[in-house]
């Protein structure tokens, strides 16, 4: 209910993702704009139970609200959804009071648009490393490729969470050809050995997460800057026969 920004976007996705979405608003013209990429759009009242209980509105799985205009109608609506029995009630809110009210009132989840797209933004800039999905205020999931230092090595032998402060929640694996999709795999056990082209869901607190990513470059870069004894040697050999000659 509600096609301003926020609304129309969500509406496009959810049909995108092959979603059955009902569209509703109190205009014609944000219905008739979103008409084609909804399964059905509807010009009504949703204040009103009757209307709403005639398209179909209380059979749906997932209600949500976005009209942060109108907090009046937000409330009313959320009333009659939780009335009727809709078990997940998401709300669009502009603050802390509202969000709160609407929470009393039977919503299961409030959303804050603009605060989550600044506190988003402003954790990317302090964190840039650890720039990932955001699970809260602190915390965050980052899709790091594997580091060469920890090919060949097990969960159990790298103690991600004792080193470093992370955990382990995924590991991608690269598909072996075009017709292999690639996996994801979860609950691993600790014998389970990382590979290069392996990528590791990582998750933390965003200063452990920028810590981790800082450490695994550093390694790498002083691997670059001072190789192994035997490969040094042979370097300065070849330089100085080159020299030589």
């Amino acid at each position: 209910m509600g096609l301003g920004t926020f609304g129309s976007y969500v509406t496009r996705t959810l049909y995108d993702s092959g979603a059955y979405v009902l569209a509703v608003d109190w205009k014609t013209g944000p219905v008739n704009a979103i008409r084609d990429m909804a399964s059905k759009a509807v010009c009504c009242d949703a204040t009103n139970p009757d209307t709403m209980l005639a398209m179909g509105a209380f059979d749906m799985g997932t209600a949500i609200v976005a009209m942060r205009n109108h907090f009046d109608a937000t409330v009313l609506i959320t009333i009659a959804l939780r009335k009727h029995g809709i078990p997940h009630i998401t709300v669009q809110v502009d603050n802390e009071r509202q969000a709160k009210v609407i929470q009393t009132v039977g919503a299961t989840e409030v959303i804050f648009p603009f605060r989550d797209t600044a506190l988003h933004l402003a954790h990317r800039l302090i964190h840039p490393e650890a720039d990932g999905i955001a699970l809260g205020r602190n915390m965050g999931i980052i899709d790091i490729r594997c580091p060469e230092s920890f090919v060949d090595r097990t969960l159990g032998d790298l103690a991600l969470y004792a080193q470093y402060g992370v955990t382990l929640v995924g590991l991608h694996i690269p598909p072996l050809d075009d017709h292999h999709p690639q996996e994801l795999l979860v609950n691993l056990a600790p014998d389970t050995r990382l590979r290069a082209g392996h990528n590791l869901l990582l998750m933390g607190n965003h200063k452990q997460l920028t810590r981790f990513k800082t450490t695994v470059q550093q390694s790498q870069s002083d691997t670059l800057l001072h190789p192994p004894s035997h490969l040094e040697r042979d370097w300065n050999l070849s330089s100085f026969v080159h020299y030589v000659f």
